[in-house]
């Protein structure tokens, strides 16, 4: 399978992660599908790229096909939930307020899911711990969305696999 590169950044890759911005009629456009038959180039799906592009005197894109790929960018911006649903059988996680703040004095919480609309205490609480543990927080509105995952009334949740851990911010961080 052949690989693509980044124009901006050098990055290899399969075309799956790339925008592809082609040649056509003396302009350059971008090729949503990737099926026009032209000379074309590779930037990846991310906002740093797209500036880089935006600024690159050699390959002067249009700011419409600029504005076009962060719209893709928006579309495929995946949430913290999108991102846990399928694992939630996993054994990945650690449910409860006690339990996460034994998890994370333990060095065992690799990332906190904490919403917003708990206890302030327990707010404050993770909040302290996040920054004496180096914990990773990552914050949602409500605990029903969690709840509506697991099937269970859940206030916090924790994620103990350093893996899955870094997987999640990967593709949390592709996105913003």
């Amino acid at each position: 399978m052949p690989e693509r590169m980044c124009v901006c950044c050098r990055i290899k890759g399969k075309k799956e992660v790339f925008f592809r911005i082609v040649l056509q009629e003396e302009t350059y456009v971008f090729d949503r599908r990737m099926k026009i038959q032209n000379r074309g180039f590779y930037v990846c799906k991310n906002i740093v790229c797209i500036e880089k592009l935006s600024k690159n005197k050699r390959y002067k894109v249009e700011s419409l096909e600029l504005l076009e790929m962060l719209k893709e960018i928006e579309k495929e911006k995946k949430n913290i939930i999108d991102i846990i649903r399928p694992m939630k059988n996993s054994d990945f996680f650690i449910f409860g307020v006690d339990e996460n703040i034994e998890g994370i004095k333990k060095n065992k919480v690799k990332l906190l899911i904490l919403p917003k609309d708990i206890n302030e205490k327990y707010i404050n609480q993770f909040t302290k711990l996040k920054e004496e543990y180096k914990t990773v927080v990552i914050n949602i509105e409500e605990k029903n969305e969690l709840s509506h995952i697991f099937l269970r009334d859940v206030n916090v949740v924790g994620i103990i696999d350093k893996k899955v851990v870094n997987g999640i911010l990967t593709k949390l961080e592709v996105t913003e």
